[in-house]
């Protein structure tokens, strides 16, 4: 009897842990966008704005932020929106997170990201990033992406075929 106690409490202990995570995760909502006036950016970084959703802007971090924006340049790609003198980005990966779901989850989850992303301007938000609409809030911030290290980092890993490969065919 004290065995089946036991286990039905640690059975109602997984779900509440799992019911949290759950309620303080932050989906892949967001889109990016390039904005006019960026500062100068490093050669083989890409400067963009990461707009991040969600129905809490307290879990809307930069943390959030940045990972939404490299797996936009990843999945999405990055669409010129002006005519600036920064072009179309496309994905690196257009078949998709699917397609390599233990890899991604593991480069995610892990953090490794991180060292392909820099915040601009310090992580300082502008006036107008941080707005508050009828279901959801949406958080702008401003990054730049070392897009040549994470080509290369997703070319060595075999994630994506390189240039020198395309060629040799």
């Amino acid at each position: 009897m004290k065995r089946l106690l036991f286990i039905a409490i640690c059975f109602c202990m997984a779900l509440s842990v799992s019911a949290g995570k759950k309620k303080n995760f932050v989906d892949y909502s967001y889109e990016l966008t390039y904005v006019k006036d960026v500062p100068a950016s490093t050669v083989g970084f890409t400067v963009f704005k990461v707009w991040s959703y969600g129905k809490k802007k307290e879990l809307l971090t930069k943390d959030i932020c940045m990972r939404n924006a490299v797996h936009g340049l990843l999945f999405k790609g990055l669409a010129a929106n002006y005519s600036g003198k920064q072009g179309n980005v496309p994905p690196l990966c257009p078949e998709g997170y699917q397609a390599h779901k233990e890899y991604f989850d593991r480069f995610f989850e892990s953090g490794e990201y991180r060292q392909y992303i820099q915040l601009t301007s310090r992580g300082a938000q502008s006036a107008g990033d941080v707005i508050k609409g009828k279901k959801e809030w949406q958080v702008g911030l401003l990054v730049q992406v070392n897009l040549k290290e994470l080509r290369k980092r997703m070319e060595k890993d075999g994630i994506i075929e390189g240039a020198r490969s395309i060629f040799s065919r």
